[in-house]
């Protein structure tokens, strides 16, 4: 639970910077409040007591002592049975949460749960600042949480190391040594020799965190480790309280060990982790700020997925014990020496962590002609992907210069043929396991992108997935005229799928495996003016002459005139253009006139054959 409060105080910290003037209160476990002192972001601690959990009518009273402070607002970052009907009875006028099945009608705002991390800040403070985006905050959101030392608690915390005679000439690493339960505790007999690791490879003070009752375990750790590494350990420097254990890490420069409490008071505090997670935590959630470098944690499935893979949560943690024991230092004594070198070599006052994106397997393609009023945007809409390719075609205009003023984004001449050829020569210059296709004049919304992202991270993903596309004409909402129902394949992976070489216009994309669609729409701005989208349906129509030509097809009286205007006909009436007003009719008939071109071309081919 500390953790959990101490990572939610994020919301705390950004609500003051927002409101400054606004009175903020956090509602939290009577136990974990050591980790809110002194933060000047929070105006008032309201405890939740044993007596709130066991008694109905103290429940039901500290429920109305909410009501009577007639909050504005209330932001359920707890989102369990206790804090809904907290949110029920608060009379709140403002209520925000996660998006869960049966409860939204608890909430004026209702946010997705995501499972997957954008970036390197973990799930579990990406999801609470999700918590914040409905209030559209016009601040510089600052995702690290804070812990607050006086100047008395650090004092007290070196005359204890002076106590112990703690070599001050020597850094000092704190080891997580045990878990808040026994699911989450690697076991003793593996910790014993990563401690022997590093004393024995870095002259540095060892101090042990663990709680009194805990002691028999801690003693079997000392005991199990050498003489040597024995000689750097001061066992018995522990404090009173939670308090003097942040001022005590607050002394140290680094902390090892089990994923818990510890671990996220160590990273407040500015200072480096490397993390040993439990076979059933998902890595994902808790590893907060990791960078290879500073912040570094591990994971059985890291090494051996197939071990994790087909297993559920709960069976995971049954079999703990078992994967435990899978689980041998030696697997990541490697990336551990390193992350020891890089903290332990020089002095880092404080660690400064940083946000970054994670690194997606992914590249998005772009296939662009004279694109110099849409390349800008969307180069930024697809800027989440690990890479960014542009196959241009000799663009005339300033495409080229555009795209080579994109950092991220890499321009590769090649001449047009056709669409499946120069979409198939694209990909095989893509280096990234998954495909991303977008055409200049689409966009995608914020939601889309999360969805991709998504996507991408899913153990079970399709080969390919269907967008569906909401169509724009001259910046207006384009509902029917045959493109109500309209979807695309734009993202797949690269080894699963290729372009069918027949189709010139209009590709076909042949998948091997499973197709899935998103739910979230592609913006296409595919109707910018008249002249601009009358040339994108005759040069379609020219492709779809060179199609009909290599099947051998002889334009008659019915492809000249009945086929365009069926082409009209089905659009407008059965595809509803009509509802589309004027716009409606310039689209049927600019659909229409495609058809017309491609067999007014075909004649011309085949006159001079």
């Amino acid at each position: 639970m500390i953790g959990d409060v101490l990572v939610s105080s994020i919301i705390c910290n950004n609500l003051k910077k927002a409101y400054p003037q606004a009175s903020i209160d956090y509602l939290v476990y009577e136990a974990t409040t050591p980790v809110l002192e002194g933060n000047p972001n929070i105006d008032r601690i309201i405890l939740f007591e044993k007596k709130h959990r066991k008694n109905n009518l103290a429940f039901l009273q500290l429920a109305w002592q909410i009501r009577k402070e007639q909050y504005d607002l209330v932001i359920d970052a707890y989102s369990k049975l206790e804090s809904w009907l907290f949110v029920f009875l608060s009379g709140a006028k403002r209520k925000i949460s996660y998006k869960k099945p049966g409860r939204s009608f608890l909430y004026t705002d209702n946010l997705p749960f995501t499972a997957y991390p954008k970036t390197n800040l973990g799930l579990a403070i990406e999801r609470r600042l999700s918590l914040l985006k409905p209030l559209n905050l016009d601040i510089n959101i600052d995702p690290l949480p804070k812990l607050f030392v006086s100047e008395h608690e650090d004092q007290q915390a070196q005359a204890l190391f002076a106590q112990h005679k703690v070599n001050p000439n020597r850094k000092t690493v704190m080891i997580s040594l045990i878990g808040s339960e026994p699911s989450k505790t690697y076991p003793l007999e593996y910790m014993a020799q990563i401690i022997n690791f590093i004393a024995e490879k870095y002259d540095v003070n060892l101090l042990f965190n663990y709680f009194p009752k805990q002691i028999e375990q801690a003693q079997k750790v000392y005991d199990l480790c050498s003489e040597r590494t024995k000689s750097k350990i001061y066992f018995d420097l522990l404090g009173p309280d939670l308090r003097s254990f942040i001022a005590i890490m607050n002394q140290c420069d680094l902390i090892v060990g089990n994923d818990g409490g510890a671990i996220n008071i160590a990273k407040s505090l500015g200072k480096s982790s490397f993390i040993i997670f439990s076979p059933w935590i998902e890595k994902k959630i808790w590893a907060t700020f990791e960078d290879g470098h500073q912040q570094v944690s591990v994971h059985l499935n890291d090494f051996k997925p197939d071990l994790i893979r087909q297993y559920s949560e709960k069976e995971l943690k049954n079999l703990t014990p078992e994967l435990y024991q899978e689980f041998k230092p030696e697997l990541f004594f490697s990336q551990f020496d390193h992350f020891l070198q890089e903290n332990l070599s020089h002095d880092i006052a404080q660690v400064k962590l940083s946000v970054v994106p994670i690194k997606l397997p992914l590249s998005a393609l772009i296939i662009t002609y004279n694109e110099e009023k849409h390349i800008k945007e969307v180069l930024q809409d697809i800027d989440f992907a690990e890479e960014i390719l542009v196959i241009d075609s000799f663009s005339t205009d300033k495409t080229i210069e555009l795209v080579r003023s994109f950092p991220k984004a890499k321009l590769i001449q090649n001449k047009f043929v056709d669409y499946s050829t120069q979409r198939n020569f694209a990909i095989e210059c893509a280096h990234n396991p998954w495909i991303l296709f977008i055409d200049a004049d689409e966009r995608f919304t914020d939601e889309l992108r999360e969805e991709v992202i998504e996507t991408i991270q899913k153990p079970d993903a399709c080969s390919a997935y269907l967008f569906y596309r909401i169509f724009y004409f001259k910046n207006e909402h384009l509902h029917f005229s045959g493109w109500q129902t309209d979807k695309i394949f734009r993202l797949f992976q690269k080894d699963k799928a290729r372009y069918v070489t027949e189709r010139l216009v209009h590709e076909k994309l042949k998948v091997n495996g499973r197709v899935g669609k998103l739910k979230h729409k592609l913006i296409h701005y595919s109707y910018t003016d008249y002249e601009s989208y009358k040339d994108k349906m005759v040069s379609y129509g020219k492709l779809k002459a060179k199609e009909e030509m290599s099947k051998g097809v002889r334009p008659n009286f019915f492809h000249f005139y009945l086929h365009p205007a069926y082409k009209f006909l089905y659009q407008y009436l059965v595809r509803l253009g009509f509802l589309d007003g004027q716009k409606g009719i310039i689209i049927c008939y600019l659909n229409a006139l495609s058809v017309a071109v491609r067999y007014r071309e075909l004649k011309k081919m085949r006159a001079n054959l």
